[in-house]
């Protein structure tokens, strides 16, 4: 029987990834955040992101346009700007000329809050040819952002591009790039230039600002690319809380065909990572009896109920904990002491399951070792196992060196399993 992904875990794997690329783009964190506004065009700023420029030359030809032109600007006189500006353009017969026509447009278009506006005043200063090399690279900034602000994605890739020239390392070109490629449907593209930079960030010790990740696990998650996965859990190696652990586990089961036992080791996963949703503890519950584990079924609707995350006045789980109560009657002081030595390698493996269940980790290792050391023992899902309970002893070393021999069908299991042991172990 496969497991089938729930609703409300479909809509969680969604909701967290709602933000616009626009929105996501305002809030990728401190250190990466774009400028939102534009300087004054005379601001010298320390900010090496604010627009820079230099004194230009007016020729006499058309000082007296360029003139009335700053007349109008500095008087806000909207009326009057757009006559002034063609008979400036008109006029102007040097690249300073042209150039500072172009910064008092970008002062018009900022008195006016007209983003268009602005747009072209920087259009016509970095076509000037007036513009000197450290003023380039904030113009480029400006304007791709002032486009993204526009929702003009290929113009703002354009620019983004240009700046990321000039300075490869400038974290706000990566992350505006990143979403003007994203916006255009070029997800693979978007996710390495996320992962560009995320490494540029995490240089020397330090760390990203979350929202890098979960935009990387976004864009890869709605275009449905396989390494959503494989990012999902690099956001939880970041910023292992409990929201990463449950949108990277939701992914990850709705990536992935998962038959009934690897589902019990996913819901045993989540449990230890604090991951579990309200629509869980019934799968988790139900396979758990089926499969023979009353006492982990019990133990873990009790865990819900107490969290007031499921109730126990619903029918369908006062039924199930009924059930699962009943078989753990007797059923700890049944099971076997010690391995035997005429088990099969899968009866200790379930005998060793019975007491994980209920969180006897120390006997489930010893019967897990047991199963691994006998004929036709399936080395991988018992190496799984023997690492989930040496994790949850708090055994980091022992249970990487199990995980590690993890392969086939349970290897990308075990990979969130080592990923839990590094992080909570």
């Amino acid at each position: 029987m496969k497991s089938t992904m729930t609703a409300a875990a479909m809509l969680l794997a969604g909701a967290a990834f709602a933000t616009s690329p626009a929105e996501a783009q305002q809030n990728y964190g401190a250190q990466a955040a774009p400028q939102q506004s534009i300087p004054q065009p005379q601001e010298q700023a320390e900010n090496q992101n604010a627009i820079k420029t230099h004194t230009p030359k007016i020729s006499s030809g058309a000082a007296k346009q360029i003139q009335a032109l700053q007349t109008a600007v500095n008087a806000k006189n909207a009326a009057t700007i757009p006559a002034a500006l063609a008979a400036a353009q008109a006029a102007a017969k040097t690249n300073d000329d042209r150039y500072i026509i172009g910064i008092l447009q970008l002062k018009a278009g900022a008195a006016a809050s007209d983003k268009a506006q602005i747009a072209a005043g920087i259009e016509a200063m970095l076509a000037s040819g007036s513009v000197t090399p450290d003023e380039k690279f904030p113009l480029y900034l400006n304007l791709a952002q002032l486009y993204d602000a526009l929702n003009q994605d290929a113009r703002a890739e354009q620019n983004y591009s240009q700046a990321l020239q000039i300075n490869p390392s400038s974290v706000e070109a990566t992350a505006g790039l990143a979403e003007a490629k994203a916006g255009q449907g070029q997800a693979a593209e978007a996710i390495a230039l996320l992962e560009k930079g995320i490494a540029l960030q995490s240089a020397g010790g330090s760390r990203a600002p979350e929202t890098w990740y979960k935009r990387a696990v976004a864009i890869a998650y709605k275009a449905k690319l396989p390494q959503a996965v494989d990012l999902g859990r690099e956001w939880v190696r970041a910023y292992p809380t409990t929201d990463s652990w449950q949108n990277a586990l939701a992914i990850y089961q709705l990536g992935v065909q998962l038959d009934e036992n690897q589902t019990l080791d996913l819901m045993r996963l989540k449990r230890a990572a604090g991951a579990l949703q309200p629509s869980d503890y019934f799968n988790y519950g139900d396979i758990a009896v089926r499969k023979g584990f009353a006492g982990e079924a019990k133990s873990v609707l009790e865990q819900g109920f107490g969290a007031n995350l499921i109730k126990r006045a619903d029918p369908s789980f006062s039924q199930l904990y009924g059930i699962a109560t009943t078989k753990t009657k007797g059923d700890l002081e049944s099971l076997p002491a010690a391995p035997a030595a005429a088990a099969t390698s899968k009866a200790t493996l379930n005998t060793g399951d019975a007491y994980f269940g209920y969180a006897k980790y120390d006997k489930a290792v010893e019967f897990y070792r047991a199963a691994l050391s006998k004929p036709g023992a399936d080395a991988n899902l018992v190496n799984l196992h023997l690492g989930m309970a040496l994790a949850l002893q708090g055994d980091k070393a022992g249970a990487t060196a199990a995980l590690n021999a993890v392969g086939g069908t349970e290897a990308a299991l075990a990979q969130y399993w080592l990923l839990y042991a590094s992080t909570k172990a």
